[in-house]
């Protein structure tokens, strides 16, 4: 035993073996520690978290900040087979570690056919009382519907078709994106030939209407999107593009809400462009997808974007639907409001943690 703390005492002296949390020391004598220097713990899940934030799928989900915590809500599932989850509602405190708690809906809608495929949701104060808003599509339907709840998690009251392909004059309607400006009301849609973004009129008795017309803000090739508002004057506009046989995301930038959004060249994406790769595929994590939405942290360093992705090899469950991980990126924002640099998802410890 006197032998090998000897050893130890050794390694110590000699080779500067100290806890991790001890990240340097100096030997100005030459004849051993003269100083150590603390930096505090070195704990991965001090500074970091892991990706994916929740698994086996979030797919085609949505995230919105309710008014103590985040709330993820899914599509239409199964986790295990034969067990259906009616958009199944997550929960967390930070962004990071999530929950899963009921269905936002008791039963499906009954004004289509098949399970809900897609969804978005905010919170709208409006005269008649504050309330969330869902929209949604669903797999036999192709039109987008509305329905309502006091809380982010539901459940949720469904109130029929806000709009329907033949109402737009379009072929197909897919992928709304809800976002509140202040007092103004935002849904965006794609269809065969774009996508639009149209103000709606809000009123918890009454439901929802279109108010005005609908402005295009990207062509077809820029698909299920989300508006992050950074400020009064800087929104992105985020979308899932091809690449190939691959799928990234890519973002533009605009002053308002209602764009023109363009690339740093100052294309436009209505004109052709796909705007900047901001989200790609890695070797294990491929097809990143699904812009959920945005948070930007206290410091404004960095943009917080939920998303879905694919393990490879593991695009299905058990169940026979689709594996879609919910992962979170964050994106550091330069002087000028773009972003520095694509980031490729992946599993595993993902810095810095949303603070």
């Amino acid at each position: 035993m006197k032998k090998i703390l000897n050893m130890l005492m050794a390694a110590l002296f000699t080779g500067c073996l100290i806890p991790t949390a001890m990240t340097s020391c100096t030997d100005n004598g030459g004849d051993g520690i003269d100083s150590i220097k603390w930096d505090g713990s070195q704990n991965p899940e001090n500074t970091s978290f892991r990706n994916p934030v929740w698994e086996p799928s979030l797919e085609a989900g949505t995230v919105v900040k309710g008014a103590s915590m985040f709330v993820a809500v899914s599509a239409t599932s199964q986790w295990a087979p034969g067990l259906t989850y009616i958009c199944k509602a997550l929960t967390s405190n930070n962004l990071m570690t999530w929950n899963a708690g009921n269905d936002t809906f008791t039963e499906s809608p009954t004004w289509g056919e098949g399970r809900v495929n897609s969804l978005t949701i905010d919170y709208a104060r409006t005269v008649t009382g504050a309330t969330y808003w869902m929209f949604y599509t669903l797999e036999g339907g192709n039109a987008i519907g509305a329905a309502t709840a006091t809380a982010a998690a539901g459940p949720y009251t469904d109130r029929g078709t806000l709009i329907t392909a033949e109402s737009l004059g379009k072929t197909s309607v897919r992928n709304p994106f809800f976002i509140v400006v202040t007092t103004n009301f935002y849904l965006c849609y794609t269809t065969d030939d774009g996508t639009y973004i149209q103000k709606l009129k809000l009123n918890k008795k009454s439901g929802a209407t279109l108010n005005g017309s609908a402005i295009k803000i990207a062509s077809e090739t820029f698909d299920d999107v989300a508006i992050i508002r950074a400020s009064s004057s800087r929104f992105y506009l985020m979308g899932t593009v091809a690449n190939g046989g691959s799928k990234e995301i890519h973002y533009a930038m605009a002053s308002t809400i209602t764009g023109p959004y363009k690339d740093r060249s100052g294309s436009d994406l209505t004109a052709g462009s796909i705007g900047e790769p901001i989200i790609v595929g890695g070797s294990e994590i491929v097809n990143p997808e699904n812009p959920m939405r945005g948070f930007i942290n206290e410091a404004g360093t960095h943009l917080f974007v939920a998303y879905n992705a694919t393990e490879q090899g593991k695009d299905l469950m058990k169940s026979g639907y689709a594996r879609r991980p919910m992962f979170v990126a964050p994106l550091e924002i330069d002087e000028d409001g773009w972003f520095k640099a694509p980031v490729t998802a992946q599993k595993g410890w993902t810095s810095p943690r949303y603070e």
